[in-house]
């Protein structure tokens, strides 16, 4: 059977499974069975057994739990909640500080996180009472945590990164250092365009100004964002001058993430309890559709389906800016229906072989990957950022958050389109490493 009979066999078994209600880990694993068994009938199944153990027994993956780990004691601890009051303080002068305070805290809890919808639930509980009592619009509100959120999976530590830099053997050390200034330069945009709004409707959030901040209100916020900021230095700066591996990295951070929690004295045994359970709940989701997708990976390449999409993309003689345009509409829409893991599982071994084939360096590509990834998060129906907000901000009409999320998502186009052009954005700093 021809590449070209197998992708439609995949596609329509994928997109028959997901109407049907299948979760995506499962629709993955089974239509990469039915690929299997339509090629090679059994013969081939005891592979799925290998792949499983392979593809599971990565000492570069235990980074994901760790990571998690980290994360959930910090929600535990009380930090977010100090560090969003100081931040609050800092901008309180600054027009619209609070907006600003939305994208910096996500931002900052990005960095402890590796979880879009994680940052985006944390910062919503802590943001959303603040921000309703000093009059801020809602749509402003709700659209800056949703896609101050989406900075969890691009500011490492980053989840997604992790399971791509696995799946096409690259560098986590360079992934992550490669999201750091886009990172910091998306957040700038964001931040620019809460500037910009406010500017064009000064009745979006109350008037700036009043007393100066008294200096002993300064030190208590620069206290209460200390530990959140020490802890991202010593984590991610470990990685960057090579002390830790990955995984090293995130365990030392959920350890260092405990002793905050104990000296806080906010992190009880039932609220420990809580997180472990929560770590190996999330854990588990994450792994079983690594694994699912690492079987799917195997059907596509043994069908040749990579190696034919790679060679029709050669034969078309498509430029690299058209091959870019026409990945950029697949993933808007596929991020409209499809999490964003599972649509990186499924589109990277039919897309990396041509990426690859077109000059695109594999670093720069899963920055891209992971932007797309966001912007998956702020698109209905599936936007799980959307999601999240709505479940945080009370009786907020999801259409106002889509509202106010949508020009975030255009911001998001736009830094995609100066990634294209200015690459060194995401290359230089691991270049430096190196």
């Amino acid at each position: 059977m021809s590449w070209q009979w197998m992708l439609c066999l995949y596609v329509a078994a994928l997109a028959l499974l997901i109407t049907i209600g299948c979760p995506i880990a499962v629709a993955l694993g089974l239509a990469a069975i039915l690929g299997i068994v339509v090629l090679h009938g059994g013969d081939l199944l005891p592979t799925v057994g290998d792949i499983l153990w392979n593809t599971g027994n990565s000492f570069t993956l235990v980074a994901i739990p760790m990571f998690i780990l980290m994360g959930e004691i910090i929600l535990e601890t009380g930090v977010s909640r100090r560090f969003y009051r100081g931040l609050s303080t800092l901008l309180a002068r600054a027009p619209g500080g609070l907006a600003h305070a939305n994208v910096l805290g996500c931002a900052m809890f990005s960095a402890i996180s590796g979880s879009s919808v994680a940052t985006a639930l944390t910062m919503g509980k802590v943001a959303m009472p603040e921000l309703r009592r000093r009059g801020y619009d809602l749509g402003l509100t709700t659209g800056s945590l949703a896609a101050g959120g989406t900075l969890g999976i691009l500011i490492p530590p980053s989840i997604p990164m992790i399971i791509y830099a696995v799946a096409v053997q690259v560098s986590i050390v360079d992934l992550f250092m490669a999201g750091v200034i886009p990172g910091i330069v998306l957040t700038l945009l964001f931040m620019a365009w809460i500037a910009i709004a406010l500017l064009r409707r000064r009745d979006l959030a109350p008037p700036s100004g009043g007393a100066r901040i008294a200096p002993a209100a300064a030190l208590a916020a620069l206290a209460d964002i200390a530990p959140l900021v020490l802890l991202i230095f010593a984590t991610i700066g470990s990685l960057y001058f090579g002390l830790v591996t990955p995984t090293e990295a995130g365990a030392f951070g959920a350890l260092a993430a405990l002793a905050v929690g104990v000296g806080y004295g906010e992190l009880t045994p039932r609220g420990l309890g809580g997180a472990l359970s929560r770590t190996v709940v999330t854990t588990s989701v994450v792994f079983y559709i690594i694994v699912t997708g690492a079987i799917l990976a195997f059907g596509i390449v043994d069908a040749g389906i990579a190696r034919g999409v790679t060679n029709a993309v050669v034969d078309a003689q498509l430029s690299p800016l058209q091959f870019f345009l026409l990945i950029s509409l697949l993933y808007i829409l596929l991020g409209m229906f499809i999490e964003g893991v599972s649509m990186m599982l499924l589109t990277v071994p039919v897309l990396y072989p041509s990426v690859l084939a077109l000059g695109f360096d594999p670093v720069w590509f899963g920055v891209i990957l992971v932007v797309f990834i966001e912007l998956g998060a702020l698109t209905p129906p599936m936007g799980l950022n959307l999601f999240a907000i709505h479940s945080v901000a009370g009786d907020v009409p999801l259409r106002t958050i889509i509202r106010g999320s949508f020009p975030f998502a255009l911001v998001m186009l736009l830094f995609l389109a100066i990634l294209y052009v200015l690459p060194e954005l995401a290359l230089w700093l691991p270049a430096t490493l190196r």
